[in-house]
């Protein structure tokens, strides 16, 4: 992400945006959009504030630029697992496997800040309008292809395959909430479990 256009030019940067923008992120996604404080911004970042102003805007400008960064590097990360799962209805539910893990103890066990800002500040917020129907269209196109590798020798009519990625996407996103309210892996992995069996009857 480039820098803001007020900021000096000329003036050397004594510290690194990706590296700031990695702590704000969980500063962020731990807290919520509004419990965060510029105050709480500089101490996480340890950047003073006139320096955050230059680089990156406002308080809003800055968490659209977290929230976009955010969502690229998230789809990329499934589109991984996507891959990974490999083909069939048993890459289905390697995919699944793979996102309770991920869910449970690795980068997601905060739930999704994407679904944690789209609770809070009902989709939109200034500099990334509708930023939750961005989320939804991307993660409904990499779970259009884990389910058109599910059957690529039969593939269902498309009726259907875009109902199986409307469960899916669904399904994924109100895990996101479940887990960000803090429930224990043994619940968590029951909803997996429930997934598992209706992906089955495909």
């Amino acid at each position: 992400m480039g820098s803001h256009p007020n900021a000096t030019i000329g003036r050397p940067r004594l510290f690194d945006e990706q590296t700031v923008l990695d702590k704000l992120t969980m500063l962020f996604w731990r807290q919520g959009y509004t419990q965060t404080s510029m105050t709480d911004i500089v101490n996480a970042s340890g950047v003073h504030k006139p320096s955050l102003y230059r680089t990156f805007g406002t308080k809003e400008e800055l968490f659209a630029t977290i929230l976009r960064r955010y969502l690229d590097d998230r789809m990329a990360v499934f589109a991984q697992l996507v891959e990974t799962a490999g083909p069939g209805i048993e890459g289905v539910h390697t995919f699944l496997d793979l996102f309770e893990t991920d869910a449970v103890s690795g980068g997601s066990k905060d739930g999704c800040l994407m679904v944690m800002a789209s609770n809070e500040l009902r989709g939109t917020t200034p500099g990334y309008d509708d930023f939750a129907v961005a989320h939804r269209r991307a993660l409904h196109a990499v779970i259009r292809v884990l389910v058109a590798r599910a059957a690529p020798d039969a593939a269902p009519t498309s009726d259907e395959a875009e109902q199986r990625t409307d469960l899916l996407s669904a399904y994924m996103l109100g895990l996101q909430v479940i887990v960000r309210s803090g429930a224990a892996a043994d619940e968590i992995h029951r909803y997996f479990q429930a997934m598992h069996a209706t992906v089955d009857t495909w």
